[in-house]
């Protein structure tokens, strides 16, 4: 949930950044149900205009506003700072939710299950020489992974604007679980993964989705391309996939979580075109890399706190939807792969050679979905991999990565999928172990 107040007024040579995080978490691991501490945040930054040079304090609980603070920013933080604090431990109903959906999966025949439940509430606010930004971002975050006596897992992951609107999803994340415990015994034990050049499929809203973050976002980060670094950015304007592969970072698209509409340097968020009908796009730019390449900023300079200087950094990033659905894509395979789950393994920027773990995968068989197989790993180039993209469904779907995105020291930042039903006509598999 996120509400905005603009104001189109500032103060010049003025470059300031305010944020108040508060958040809250429950656990539950097999030593039992453990609500996290409450963790309250406050501080403020101060850039010069270019981003060359900054610095940070943090604000002690209920320490007063630094003499620092020009006028106009002292006006505009004191709200922010001194509010009334969230509640931020777990209500009785929050933890409620918990135990029921362990209950759930135990009753299901589950061994054990791992779950996480956290909410963050921040306000921030930037000041510069251009305008003034008010910033209210809240949502809450759920993973939850289903284990067996085998030691076989499932992982699956929601988010929502808050913890109110979690705790009444509550009978279809009851329903969730148990269909997680009955795949799982359904499939166990998988089949060997498969070695060689398969037909992939990408299915909607999976996991898989962060092949497209992975190959196509991080090379056309801003610093990134600005340096040097990215396989991609020699090839801007130029086709590397058919015209039905097109992929965008929108931070205005978080299905009423995750998304934002202001970035943390007061610049407009807007949707990206990394690629255009298969034809490489434009850069994710914040102030500083925007300069350094002849542009504007396009409203994705993030900040993990304020104790780092912000950087081009992706949000949600998308893929567009074409024609189609899952099974009609299916149809034609007579021996392949349904993906998953996808985790990050290897990505050279420079070259765009990738590797993955395949964590969750099906056989297709005579263009249906068949049995589990174990994990692999998925590996190739990203130019080839692309050409390589022959259908793209209509059927999209949201995906939220729980545990965020990491760049250089800067630690994680909530990020999220979408992606409909992607099918690649071959990439290179193999056996995990």
């Amino acid at each position: 949930m996120v509400r905005i107040h603009v104001t189109e007024e500032g103060s010049a040579g003025l470059n300031w950044f305010v944020e108040r995080r508060e958040e809250s978490e429950v656990v539950h691991q097999r030593s039992g149900l453990r609500p996290g501490a409450p963790v309250r945040d406050r501080g403020w930054s101060q850039s010069t205009p270019d981003g060359s040079g900054w610095r940070w304090a943090e604000l002690a609980e209920r320490a007063p506003l630094p003499t620092a603070f020009p006028e106009e920013v002292h006006r505009r933080a004191r709200p922010l700072l001194e509010a009334e604090p969230a509640p931020t431990h777990a209500a009785p109903e929050t933890e409620a939710l918990v135990r029921r959906l362990v209950e759930v999966a135990r009753a299901a025949g589950a061994a054990h299950l791992d779950l996480l439940l956290r909410e963050v509430d921040r306000r921030t606010l930037c000041v510069n020489e251009a305008h003034a930004v008010e910033n209210h971002q809240r949502h809450a975050l759920l993973e939850v992974k289903t284990f067996l006596d085998t030691g076989a897992d499932l992982w699956r992951c929601a988010a929502w604007p808050d913890l109110a609107h979690a705790r009444a999803d509550l009978p279809r994340l009851a329903a969730q679980v148990e269909d997680m415990v009955r795949q799982l015994r359904d499939s166990t034990p998988p089949l060997p993964c498969p070695t060689g050049a398969l037909p992939v499929v990408f299915p909607p809203g999976a996991a898989s989705g962060s092949f497209f973050h992975e190959v196509c976002g991080h090379p056309l980060e801003g610093d990134v391309v600005a340096r040097g670094g990215s396989y991609l950015a020699s090839r801007l304007g130029q086709r590397v996939a058919a015209e039905h592969v097109s992929v965008s970072d929108d931070p205005t698209d978080g299905d009423g979580a995750l998304g934002f509409t202001w970035d943390d340097e007061g610049h407009a968020a807007r949707a990206v075109p990394l690629l255009r009908a298969g034809v490489v796009g434009t850069p994710l730019f914040d102030a500083r890399s925007a300069s350094a390449l002849g542009h504007a900023p396009n409203g994705h300079g993030r900040r993990v706190s304020f104790r780092h200087a912000p950087l081009p950094r992706m949000a949600h990033t998308r893929v567009e939807p074409h024609a189609g659905d899952l099974d009609s894509l299916l149809a034609d395979i007579g021996h392949g792969l349904l993906v998953q789950h996808l985790n990050p393994r290897h990505m050279n920027m420079l070259t765009g050679d990738f590797s993955f773990y395949m964590t969750e995968a099906r056989e297709i068989r005579d263009g249906r979905p068949g049995r589990r197989v174990s994990p692999g790993i998925l590996r190739g180039n990203g130019l080839e991999a692309l050409a390589a993209i022959d259908a793209v469904g209509a059927d999209s779907r949201n995906l939220f990565a729980t545990r965020g995105c990491r760049k250089l020291d800067h630690g994680p930042l909530p990020v999220s999928f979408g992606q409909p039903t992607v099918r690649f006509r071959q990439l290179t598999v193999h056996p995990w172990r």
